[in-house]
């Protein structure tokens, strides 16, 4: 079997188109996720999708216990983990929100204690009940995935989305049609200023997915998500030297 036509079964399994090539050694992934969620999730697809992609994948259930993430290149933060328990563990919220690695998450209710956005729900982040449109407004930057501004559409028809409010020093790459306030992508460069006053250790982004958007996309939608990883990864690791 050919890796060309090896490559193409495995994304008929997962019902994504191909993921673009990249180095055999793209970087080490952290996934942080909980195994079968009521109703379900897209997580096993994600982590195919990451695999493809040429990241080596480590997936850990929840938050609590996972391995250092110094250790990785980027965190992956699916919405299936269980926010309650994250919140309510003050420590545990100052780890991942302080850490010095790229994060993408698509858990709005965690943008809040990752001083993502601000603190209040339904104004400073929430859900859509369809989040089948975005409007694109930053077409230059590279999660815009060299898509056009203006009107579209990334997940099938019915499917919930996930929208936040960030900082001031957010870039922010969509939103949800006449509602500018409502970003269902964004990220912070490391340095940006997030809300708190806070300035990102390391590169943010939020991509308002739910647990089961990523096998819903579009075509545009996985490009959306891809870029989305890639400008995340490119981004600087700090981490200091354990002596």
């Amino acid at each position: 079997m050919t890796k060309a036509f090896a490559a193409a079964l495995l994304a008929l399994a997962i019902g994504t188109a191909p993921a673009p090539a990249l180095a055999a050694d793209a970087g080490k992934v952290l996934f942080l996720m909980r195994a079968d969620p009521p109703g379900g999730s897209a997580d096993p697809a994600v982590k195919a999708r990451l695999e493809a992609m040429g990241y080596a994948v480590t997936t850990s259930e929840g938050l609590d216990g996972a391995p250092d993430p110094c250790g990785f290149d980027l965190v992956v933060m699916s919405s299936t983990v269980r926010s309650n328990q994250f919140t309510a563990n003050r420590p545990m919220i100052a780890r991942w929100r302080d850490m010095g690695v790229p994060l993408v998450t698509w858990e709005n209710d965690l943008l809040d204690d990752l001083w993502m956005t601000g603190l209040r729900r339904d104004t400073d982040f929430g859900e859509l009940e369809t989040g089948h449109y975005f409007w694109l407004v930053r077409a230059p930057h590279p999660m815009a995935a060299g898509i056009p501004a203006g009107l579209g559409t990334w997940t099938e028809a019915r499917t919930p989305a996930g929208w936040g409010k960030p900082g001031l020093g957010a870039d922010v790459i969509m939103t949800w049609p006449g509602e500018p306030d409502k970003a269902t992508l964004f990220g912070y460069e490391a340095g940006a200023t997030m809300d708190h006053d806070h300035l990102a250790p390391a590169r943010r982004v939020f991509i308002g997915m739910e647990n089961n958007s990523f096998t819903r996309m579009t075509d545009t939608g996985r490009k959306l998500f891809d870029a989305a990883i890639r400008w995340a990864r490119a981004g600087a690791k700090v981490c200091k030297v354990k002596k």
